[in-house]
């Protein structure tokens, strides 16, 4: 397949995944900076353009992936599907609800698939946490927690933006473990410019979910994410703390009445397994855990009450 990648930032990113691809026939990058575009193709081989054009017409080209501001994902995901192109967005999906489902109509009209860097559905602790949930090896669910928390590392994180931009992914993951809830709480408040605190409950029949984000950690601080799953038969923690010096640390442990357990964890990408399901589906026409319709619902839910 011969796919183009739309931004030298994460754009970098994805073509070193794409390149490992042996469905990968042909990566072209699009970008404003000369430069960037000089260093992406000495690195990784591909051809790149600052002509958006030489993508759009180029009718061999199979995928686009955008990998661009949100504020422009509809902008340019549109310009794509028009041009009879698939589509690969960078999470979030869009910046508003409008212009989510201005991508979702248009993925309908013109005929094309819309996929979105949902990989919390590739991540081996979270996929191990589900599977044990849907087998009820340790019965019901009741009570879930998860977190995503960091130093000021990245922009803007304040109570405007911190749920869509830091804690996107961890509220998806939530909607697809326990489904749709209008029973949903957001507290939290801004601790210094850029940087807040915000915890969100959301209730269900027989659980109850919490999901907490905190942008304002302090530099020594690790970035951290995990959950904490409370089971009728058993408890389960997970974390995981990377420094900024490249110490990873992490754990994955089951408690019962009858024993602690850690559980060695598969080492795999989730990025390199999302950018393959994203080829597999296209070429091979299947459902994809990826597919648009979870991440504008996602979308919408944090539009609605965060």
């Amino acid at each position: 397949m011969n796919i183009a990648i739309l931004g030298t930032g994460f754009g970098k990113e994805h073509a070193k995944f794409f390149c490992q691809e042996n469905l990968v026939d042909k990566i072209i990058v699009w970008g404003r900076n000369p430069e960037k575009l000089a260093e992406i193709e000495k690195e990784f081989g591909v051809q790149t353009t600052i002509n958006l054009d030489d993508i759009l017409n180029d009718t061999s080209i199979e995928l686009v992936d955008v990998c661009l501001p949100t504020k422009v994902h509809a902008e340019y995901a549109i310009k794509a599907m028009r041009a009879g192109k698939h589509v690969f967005v960078e999470m979030p999906l869009a910046d508003t609800s409008e212009n989510g489902r201005k991508i979702f109509e248009a993925a309908k009209e013109c005929g094309r698939r819309v996929f979105v860097d949902l990989f919390l559905q590739f991540e081996y602790p979270y996929q191990l946490l589900n599977k044990i949930k849907e087998d009820k090896r340790y019965g019901d669910l009741i009570n879930f927690q998860i977190k995503r928390q960091t130093p000021h590392w990245w922009g803007n994180l304040d109570s405007k933006n911190i749920a869509l931009n830091l804690m996107h992914h961890d509220i998806d993951f939530v909607l697809q473990l326990l489904g749709k809830t209008d029973k949903i709480n957001v507290e939290g408040r801004d601790a210094r410019p850029e940087c807040a605190v915000v915890t969100a409950q959301f209730g269900y029949k027989n659980a109850v979910a919490t999901i907490h984000g905190n942008s304002a950690l302090f530099n020594s601080c690790p970035f951290s994410v995990g959950f904490e799953a409370t089971f009728e038969k058993a408890f389960i923690r997970y974390f995981e703390d990377g420094y900024q010096n490249g110490r990873t640390d992490t754990k994955f442990e089951i408690f019962t009445d009858e024993k602690q357990e850690e559980i060695k964890l598969e080492q795999q990408n989730c990025y390199q397994l999302v950018c393959h399901n994203v080829l597999e589906s296209i070429l091979e026409n299947k459902k994809s855990r990826l597919d648009i319709e979870h991440a504008l619902f996602t979308l919408e839910t944090i539009n609605d009450w965060f």
